[in-house]
């Protein structure tokens, strides 16, 4: 197992919990992992970032971090808060961001909300959030109030061991069988009903409220750092002119396509590795 410890980060609305590695004193390196996922998936990279210090977060509802109070909502732009504030709590005034998925679109926007504040940014596969139009804005407001108000809520399944949860993981997203077993070891608990999922239920809602592209746009056009973008060739299939838009929009990027899929940080940490090294070490 690689070296690392486990943290709790007691913010003022919630626990956040975390892995570290590196020395304490090394370039900061906040890690975001992507939705549904958990900071272990970001284990396979440790090698590659020695001499770093690097935190990897359990995002709220997710892992090991605490859900948001019963009664409260999920908004995607809570989690721009809650990054800045962990990066307040970690007494980080300026710190390198490395995001997966869901969290190099967090990552994204928060380079773009306080760039005097990010050295540099890595973006797995991802960047900028989902976005909606004005004119489906309605449509998915009255689906979110269905779920929140249970008449259609998701719930969490349970298997009856942990071979049928990794088939399940297997089917949500392809990855390789190892990759799933380091994420449901810190994703999954004991019931009495049987195993299931530590995920919040409500990540699974529609969301409430999403920014236009455009609004989306105003963020990316702030970021200063300079920007690793990473893109497996059989990665998430963005819409590719909403894809390059946003990648052009970013003033100092660089693109890497490598083999491999949306997981590919997990599957074949030995490619993308020494490309994250390799950029961190020239900031």
């Amino acid at each position: 197992m690689a070296n690392f410890s486990e943290l709790i980060l007691t913010l003022p609305h919630t626990s956040i919990a975390a892995i570290a590695w590196g020395p304490k004193h090394g370039q900061p390196i906040l890690a975001v992992h992507g939705w549904l996922d958990n900071a272990a998936s970001f284990i396979p990279l440790i090698p590659y970032l020695q001499g770093y210090r690097v935190v990897a977060i359990d995002l709220p509802g997710h892992g090991l971090s605490a859900h948001i109070p019963a009664g409260h909502y999920l908004h995607l732009v809570d989690y721009i808060v809650d990054i800045i504030r962990i990066l307040d709590h970690l007494n980080w005034d300026r710190a390198t961001l490395l995001g997966h998925s869901l969290g190099a679109g967090i990552s994204s926007v928060v380079a773009g909300t306080v760039p005097e504040r990010i050295v540099s940014l890595a973006l797995l596969d991802g960047i900028g959030t989902i976005t909606a139009t004005p004119a489906t804005s309605a449509d998915m407001m009255r689906t979110a109030v269905e779920h929140y108000t249970n008449k259609h809520a998701k719930k969490l399944p349970y298997y009856a061991n942990m071979e049928d949860a990794i088939i399940a993981r297997s089917l949500a997203s392809s990855m390789q069988r190892k990759s799933i077993e380091l994420l449901i070891s810190r994703g999954l608990k004991n019931t009495e009903h049987g195993l299931t999922w530590r995920t919040d239920p409500r990540l699974l809602f529609s969301p409430l409220v999403l920014p236009t592209e455009e609004q989306l746009e105003s963020f990316l056009q702030r970021i200063s750092a300079a920007t690793c973008f990473i893109r497996p060739e059989t990665g998430w299939p963005y819409d590719e002119e909403m894809l390059n838009n946003r990648l052009n929009i970013v003033k100092n990027i660089k693109l890497h396509s490598i083999p491999g899929r949306h997981h590919v940080h997990m599957d074949s940490p030995e490619l993308v590795g020494p490309i994250l090294y390799g950029f961190f070490a020239n900031q």
